[in-house]
Order: structure tokens, then sequence, then C-alpha cells
């Protein structure tokens, strides 16, 4: 999957968290509905910033790599603190934080299915234009 794959997935991500949070505002309890818009607030912010930070890397080489790719585990690092903070101090079901963080699995397989069925990035590999 190339970066437009990926930027359709984080598109998707936007799109099916905000789908979830007003699914769960309307249909759920207070900590259930704060819970899945907390983890998919972090799961939309968190792909964006692993798009963006792999996306810099594969332009670049030698050490700029390597500390990007480094920056990637310190993201992750950051991710698990504010994921840590939230059940912590937030009145939130844990339940609902982990549906919420599951919200980019939704978006790769939506983008995945859509790819297999005809979706243009395997058009783009096939003449050179990525």
């Amino acid at each position: 999957m190339g970066p437009n794959g990926m930027k359709r997935i984080e598109r998707w991500n936007a799109v099916i968290a905000a789908f979830l949070i007003l699914g769960a505002v309307v249909f759920t309890t207070g900590p259930m509905a704060l819970g899945i818009a907390v983890g998919a607030i972090l799961a939309v912010v968190n792909f964006t910033g692993i798009r963006m930070l792999v996306g810099v890397s594969l332009r670049r080489q030698g050490m700029q790599r390597a500390a990007l790719q480094l920056a990637l585990i310190a993201k992750m690092g950051v991710l698990f603190f504010l994921v840590f903070l939230a059940m912590k101090y937030l009145p939130i079901s844990p339940i609902g934080l982990a549906i919420g963080l599951s919200v980019f699995l939704f978006s790769i397989a939506v983008e995945s299915i859509r790819s297999v069925l005809g979706g243009s990035d395997a058009n783009e590999a096939h003449d050179g234009r990525a």
C-alpha cells in the first residue's frame, strides 16, 4: 500500500471515528461514550503521526531515517502514556477506550477491501506512479 493508500486510511479513520463517537453519544452511557471518543481521537491522531513519520522516513537516508524510525517508537510510548493518563484520570470505560482505539483496524479493513475490489492503488503500481 502506497502513500495514497495511507492517506485514504487516515480519512477513513476520521470518518469511522466520527460515526462511532456519534453512535456512542446516542446509544451508550456517559463513561462508555467518553471512552469511545477518547480512544477514537487517540487512534486518529496516532495513525496521522504514523503516516507522517513513515512518509518522511521513506524519503530520507542514513542517520535521518534511523532517527525518524526511533521517533516512531517514541510516538508509541507517548500513545501508551496518554492511554494510561486517560484510564487513570478520566471517568471512562476501559472497554469503550478499547473500542475507540480499534478505529484504525476498521479503517485498514475498509481500505484493503476497497483496494482489492479495484482501487486505484493497483493501477498506480502497474504504470509506475505511486
